[in-house]
């Protein structure tokens, strides 16, 4: 039954898609959408770029004070317990470059068409994929500094 249903709706999406005049109504409506988006965010814009400035003092701080660095008993992190430099360079960096990007938000959002909005979307994309996968080293390592510990 259920699968019955999916192929009925994917029919008709196909019969609509079909439909040149249904398309630019689609096309009309999402750019509609995404102005009225753009324009609820722009206020929010400016609180971001406020936190970027903030992020990028906490990545000067992580490598003036040397912070993020692992202590030795954790299982991969602690292998570079040697070089405190190494992980708060690579930590800081993510801090600044996302600091960076918000603080390239509200301009962004001024101007789409723009070289800005390029920057900010590498940024984001960069730092967002390295620190999902930071975090996810993050679980084995500081587990690891538990069983290493006790």
């Amino acid at each position: 039954m259920l699968l019955a249903g999916a192929i009925i709706l994917w029919r008709m999406a196909n019969r609509l898609l079909k439909n040149d005049q249904t398309t630019k109504d689609i096309t009309v409506d999402l750019k509609v959408i995404l102005n009225q988006i753009v324009e609820m965010a722009r206020p929010v814009s400016y609180f971001a770029a406020v936190m970027g400035l903030a992020l990028i003092s906490i990545a000067i701080a992580g490598v003036y004070f040397q912070l993020f660095a692992a202590p030795p008993e954790e299982p991969i992190s602690g292998r570079f317990a040697d070089y405190p430099m190494l992980e708060a360079s690579f930590i800081s960096g993510l801090y600044a470059l996302t600091g960076i990007g918000a603080i390239l938000l509200p301009y962004s959002l001024a101007n789409r068409e723009s070289f800005v909005v390029k920057i900010m979307g590498a940024f984001w994309t960069i730092t967002g994929i390295l620190f999902t996968l930071f975090g996810a080293l993050n679980y084995f390592t500081h587990i690891g500094l538990i069983i290493n510990t006790q």
